[in-house]
């Protein structure tokens, strides 16, 4: 049998590196798939490894130009 082992919101967050927010707006905006439990996302494992994370979190440095 497929070990279909399903991550919380936190969990998926801690495995990505990213915040629990941040998680959730992914899910909303289509990124990482989910299935709704109640008031629960919870994400496949495999999903939640397949997302590819780029950077650090925050906002970007801010680039001056010298002229």
């Amino acid at each position: 049998m497929e070990n279909k082992k399903l991550l919380t919101t936190k969990e998926t967050a801690q495995l990505l590196g990213l915040s629990d927010g941040r998680v959730r707006r992914m899910i909303l905006d289509g990124i990482i798939k989910s299935v709704k439990f109640g008031r629960s996302n919870m994400v496949k494992k495999s999903d939640a490894e397949k997302v590819k994370v780029y950077g650090k979190v925050g906002r970007p440095p801010n680039k001056k130009t010298n002229e």
